[in-house]
């Protein structure tokens, strides 16, 4: 079997697929991998790293496609897909983004192309080695905090931020954790379900908040206690995401309060949100999003999806009977 790893085309994407150390392990496998020149470039990882762990490098992504069984992605790529020669029985691996993407995933794969979307792997014990969801989440989490605080004026920041997380996943406890490195208070975490109280307050929460349908004890703690900074992470993969934060919850947040929407490629936990923007409410309430929060960290989310990538490649090629 051949791998094929392209050049990310997303805007400001740094990330890359597979890191030189990922190559040496599918190479060990018995499997080749051809990487698209500059593929790692954003990444700290140069041309000459993938031929030294035994990759082809390549300058034309569409030999790329014309070689490789499996082809394999951050974000799905900038370009048409159906400019490069696809040919039935090619496996299109990453972050598909089936929430915007599902009439081109249906319509590949009614030409026997398939789509392998990281977005839809279940989060449970037996996932674990290819969660490249999970892993990503918790970096957007961290990178998500801080970049919220940086967007507060200076006014907030001469005390402990108050902040309130939506969401008790990955991304939500990776929030959580994020505060404590700021000598923050400890945030409100909320979840809509009671069970997940203990990992917030492990996580560093100062108080679980367990959310209904009505939204009511969301509104209720909003009004009583409001939040310098909102963290949306709540979101079940491969679902829209949860409308928290209507009208009536962005009446009580005061000017200046930021809202960093992880979840706005769901649809967003935050009805002002929209994607890929920084948007000032005319009440004074900061709306942000970025679709690529781990972009920041490079090389380590790289070597994390890499990671997820390099198993998920070995396990639709042991199904195949293509290694040993």
């Amino acid at each position: 079997m051949i791998v094929g790893v392209l050049r990310e085309t997303a805007s400001r994407e740094t990330r890359v697929a597979l890191t030189p150390d990922q190559v040496r392990t599918l190479s060990a496998a018995g499997l080749r991998v051809l990487v698209q020149e500059g593929a790692g470039q954003g990444a700290g990882f140069a041309d000459e790293d993938y031929s030294a762990s035994g990759a082809v490098v390549l300058e034309d992504r569409a030999a790329v496609f014309e070689r490789a069984g499996i082809v394999v992605w951050v974000k799905p790529p900038a370009f048409e897909l159906d400019s490069m020669p696809l040919r039935a029985g090619t496996t299109l691996l990453g972050f598909q983004d089936p929430h915007h993407r599902r009439d081109e995933i249906d319509r590949l794969r009614r030409r026997g192309i398939e789509s392998v979307a990281f977005d839809a792997v279940p989060r449970d014990d037996t996932t674990t080695e290819f969660d490249a969801l999970s892993t990503m989440s918790r970096i957007a989490g961290a990178v998500g905090y801080a970049e919220g605080r940086r967007l507060l004026a200076p006014g907030r920041l001469a005390r402990p931020v108050r902040a309130f997380v939506l969401g008790c996943g990955a991304a939500g406890l990776a929030a959580i954790a994020a505060a404590r490195t700021f000598g923050d208070e400890r945030p409100t975490a909320v979840g809509n379900r009671i069970e997940q109280r203990a990992a917030a307050i492990g996580a560093g929460a100062g108080k679980f908040v367990p959310n209904r349908d009505d939204n009511a004890a969301l509104l209720d703690t909003l009004a009583a206690t409001p939040p310098d900074l909102v963290v949306c992470t709540a979101v079940h993969r491969g679902s829209p995401a949860p409308r928290l934060l209507g009208p009536a919850a962005l009446e009580l947040l005061g000017s200046g309060t930021v809202i960093v929407d992880l979840v706005a490629k769901a649809g967003g936990n935050c009805v002002a949100t929209v994607p890929d923007k920084t948007v000032t409410l005319p009440n004074g309430v900061v709306v942000t999003h970025r679709s690529n929060y781990p972009a920041d960290r490079p090389g380590s989310a790289s070597r994390a999806y890499g990671a997820a990538t390099a198993a998920m490649v070995l396990r639709i090629a042991g199904q195949r009977g293509e290694v040993p």
